[in-house]
């Protein structure tokens, strides 16, 4: 079965996937889709650790994120500023996807790119033809609108699975309320 995604949309993980390392409680934001294949970035799962410890030219606490199994070792970045970032792509009529890396670099030494209007990654989330439509049809993840434009990237993570569950409603309330491990109810 076909399903409808389109860029700047946000995967959010059913609570079926528990257990899932990667995905467990992830909100993917869908930054590019190529012959259906769609390529995204975790929103909600900071590391411990900041850009300045792999990009040592960094002096700026910038929180890194990670994006998804796929190229971990790999720099990637979204944004709202294509205004200081040449070369950006387009996600939607507030989001951008990469650009040139000196430039964001420099806007992040000088504090015009931080955690309000971008957000980097190591890896990202991505799947071949089919294999996110099979995955939405086995009710591993919701697909849903972006309601908050750029202000998906300043939003707090800690809470923002369980927000969009609790905006979707039904029987997502009580997950929404359930601990992290269920086990530990």
């Amino acid at each position: 079965m076909s399903i409808k995604l389109h860029k700047g949309n946000l995967l959010i993980a059913e609570p079926s996937i528990i257990g899932d390392v990667s995905f467990h409680r992830a909100v993917v934001l869908i930054s590019e889709i190529h012959d259906k294949a769609p390529l995204g970035f975790i929103l909600n799962k900071p590391f411990d650790f900041m850009l300045s410890d792999v990009l040592p030219e960094v002096n700026t606490a910038v929180p890194l994120y990670y994006g998804g199994p796929v190229d971990p070792d790999e720099l990637f970045f979204i944004h709202s500023a294509p205004n200081l970032i040449d070369e950006s792509v387009s996600i939607d009529t507030t989001l951008y996807f990469g650009g040139n890396i000196d430039q964001a670099i420099d806007a992040v030494e000088q504090g015009t790119l931080n955690d309000t209007n971008a957000r980097f990654f190591l890896g990202y989330s991505g799947w071949s033809k089919g294999q996110l439509a099979r995955e939405v049809n086995l009710k591993n993840w919701f697909i849903s609108q972006n309601n908050n434009g750029k202000n998906i990237i300043s939003q707090p993570t800690e809470e923002l699975w369980k927000d969009l569950l609790l905006k979707k409603g039904g029987k997502y309330l009580l997950w929404a309320n359930t601990p992290n491990n269920p086990t530990h109810n």
